[in-house]
């Protein structure tokens, strides 16, 4: 049962496309302004995207990656890949400021360990908004290496950090096969020393990509974080 304080009502600020796949909405109102962040950096939570009248905390929705929480100003920015179907993306495309959508109690998953000295980021373009958050805040002195799938050249992203290296497959969301990660995944070559590996895109893939770094290189589970962000042959968010 959805608690009420975990509820928050937001209003859209403004919505702009920001590669020819990213739509990047901004989020406030006075109710987002109580939001208590997880602080995760690969922090998420459900989004329910009311029609009409609706009720906000009964709307269907889904699970987004907060790009940024501004909590001074109380504001969050959410990144949707654009895309034909999907509730999420539906929504984003046709949002305007005014609008509204419910927001719930955020979680994370990325948890390296203490002593990671690298991180290896492997994510489809779904997984996008959270490379680009872990590479901004991470602790600096943390190098990062970011294996990013993205329909185009056009979809590349610049981050706002230091340290961090990131490759881009133009890979995404191809004819016959929508996304290669476990090939590129394969193709890796992980750095010297204790780390930590982040992967998250479509589930089958990143199955295949978690079994090829524990069972074939022999990384531990503590140091390996896999997410299905949704399922070929099932609408994406």
């Amino acid at each position: 049962m959805v608690q009420e304080s975990d509820f928050h009502a937001a209003t859209v600020l403004s919505r702009k496309h920001i590669s020819p796949s990213m739509i990047r909405v901004v989020l406030g109102g006075e109710d987002l302004r109580s939001f208590a962040s997880c602080r995760g950096l690969d922090e998420f939570a459900w989004f329910s995207f009311p029609e009409g009248d609706a009720s906000l905390a009964a709307a269907p929705g889904r699970y987004y990656t907060i790009r940024h929480w501004d909590e001074a100003e109380g504001r969050m920015t959410v990144d949707f890949v654009s895309h034909q179907g999907g509730i999420g993306s539906t929504w984003a495309r046709l949002a305007e400021p005014g609008d509204r959508l419910g927001v719930l109690k955020s979680r994370f998953r990325y948890i390296p360990p203490a002593d990671a000295c690298w991180v290896v980021l492997l994510a489809d373009a779904t997984g996008l908004p959270a490379v680009g958050r872990i590479i901004e805040e991470r602790p600096s002195t943390v190098p990062v290496v970011a294996h990013v799938e993205i329909n185009t050249i056009e979809d590349r992203q610049d981050f706002s950090a230091h340290g961090y290296e990131a490759h881009w497959h133009e890979s995404f969301n191809h004819v016959g096969r929508p996304s290669r990660l476990s090939e590129i995944a394969e193709e890796l070559k992980l750095p010297q020393g204790p780390g930590y590996v982040w992967i998250a895109g479509e589930a089958s893939e990143v199955a295949a990509c978690r079994r090829y770094f524990r069972d074939t290189l022999g990384l531990p589970r503590e140091r390996l974080t896999s997410i299905g962000y949704w399922i070929h042959g099932q609408a994406r968010s």
